[in-house]
């Protein structure tokens, strides 16, 4: 049975959404519900301007909804988690080609993304859609939240060189992210530096 059987799609992500509903814990404060949300409905946006066929948009977003299902368990190696928890789910429902194409597009959310196929460039640049867009800073703290919850980061100044680090490092991946997405995080970035040799020049 493929996903075009029997309602198989969309109950699979209702499945899947109603499961990261109860078990993400309370103190991941980026990696939450809400962000499964936002990537799903960017996605959607892709899937509109770049005409994604039926098929290959359920596929979309059946990997948006579970790309980071693995937060339910451990936030290391998440997404190889992801993979392994979701295929109980969709064994019932998906083909082993069609498995393996969701799978490849949950890989391609890892930092640092490295997309190999166009389906994948979309949920790669969906994943971090925020970072070039106005609300870049309400997203980022409850990124800088989660990091300090887990250790990853200690002070301001770490949290700050963080952000200019991995801001200087990534790359959008459509021509629609490229287009739309770039300039504001660009712009981010110039601000982030601004502060960060302010901080320097005080010491």
């Amino acid at each position: 049975m493929t996903l075009e059987n029997k309602n198989a799609y969309p109950d699979v992500c209702f499945q899947i959404l109603d499961e990261l509903k109860q078990k993400l814990a309370p103190y991941l404060s980026y990696h939450c519900y809400d962000h499964i949300i936002d990537v799903s409905n960017v996605c959607d946006k892709y899937i509109k301007i770049y005409k994604v066929d039926d098929h290959m948009a359920k596929l979309i977003r059946i990997a948006a909804v579970g790309h980071d299902f693995g937060y339910t368990v451990s936030s290391i190696d998440h997404e190889e988690l992801s993979i392994q928890l979701l295929e109980p789910m969709l064994k019932p429902v998906l083909t082993t080609e069609e498995i393996d194409i969701v799978n490849g597009m949950i890989r391609a959310t890892e930092v640092p993304q490295k997309p190999k196929t166009f389906y994948e460039k979309i949920i790669a640049d969906a994943d971090l859609d925020y970072l070039g867009r106005e609300h870049y800073d309400d997203l980022s703290e409850n990124l800088h939240q989660e990091l300090l919850h887990f250790g990853l980061i200690k002070s301001d100044r770490e949290w700050l060189d963080l952000q200019i680090s991995f801001l200087e490092s990534h790359e959008f991946h459509t021509l629609y992210a490229k287009w739309n997405r770039r300039k504001l995080k660009l712009i981010k970035l110039k601000e982030l530096k601004a502060i960060q040799l302010e901080q320097i020049n005080d010491k």
